[in-house]
């Protein structure tokens, strides 16, 4: 029994592959940059996420972003992206610890369908808070961004290596706390090197705006965009 539940899961993860891949196909064909941020709660992704805005924000009409936020309950992270002029939907799963595709295909109906969905030129989607279950169904995204702060735990990559390896892009978070928590950074940084060589890692304080320009200008340059002095 318990060996034909496995087989189901993977083939509900299979069909998702599927269909991220169609959805992929349709972010390329409107034109549009797609990223999203993946994290267990309070790793501060949100906060990420406005520290890149106020930059993002300068250099593209704010009109020309969308946030899809996905959380178990509440709109709070929605309003905390809506202050910045961007167009902002909010999915409660109502309890589903991730995004899946038809949560974001529901998101762009909302938005006004593909014909408006072509009018930006990045969306941002910040999975639900989970450091497993969110990473086993990609959205179609162009970068996945993986969120992790330094109170976690030093060993946070060790233990999560799957979710590590399918990650494009590492961001440590709140650095700043790190001697207080007795944390060893480079530690962190070796671990997710080693585990996924092809994903680099940034250090941040998104509290203090440590690191947050070179972020910035490193996501710009994995998707191709000419990156300004951020």
């Amino acid at each position: 029994m318990v060996k034909r539940v496995e087989f189901v899961a993977k083939d509900i993860i299979a069909e998702n592959e599927r269909l991220a891949a169609k959805l992929r196909s349709l972010y390329d064909e409107l034109g549009v940059k797609v990223l999203e941020f993946l994290g267990g709660p309070g790793s501060g992704k949100t906060l990420v996420i406005e520290r890149l805005l106020e930059l993002m924000t300068k250099d593209v009409d704010p009109s020309s972003i969308v946030y899809i936020g996905g959380d178990v309950a509440t709109s709070l992270d929605a309003e905390r992206i809506a202050k910045y002029g961007v167009k902002t939907i909010q999915i409660n799963t109502g309890g589903t610890c991730h995004l899946e595709v038809p949560h974001i295909e529901e998101a762009i109906k909302a938005l006004g369908g593909p014909q408006e969905l072509s009018k930006a030129r990045i969306m941002i989607i910040e999975n639900v808070g989970n450091i497993i279950c969110p990473f086993n169904f990609p959205l179609g995204a162009h970068l996945r961004i993986m969120v992790a702060d330094v109170a976690e735990g030093e060993d946070k990559f060790v233990k999560h290596p799957l979710s590590t390896m399918v990650s494009d892009l590492i961001v440590i978070n709140k650095i700043d706390i790190a001697d207080a928590m007795g944390v060893n950074v480079d530690k962190m940084i070796e671990d997710a090197k080693r585990i996924n060589p092809r994903a680099p890692v940034v250090l941040v304080s998104a509290k203090k705006g440590l690191g947050i320009g070179k972020l910035y200008r490193l996501i710009l340059d994995m998707l191709g965009e000419e990156a300004p002095n951020a």
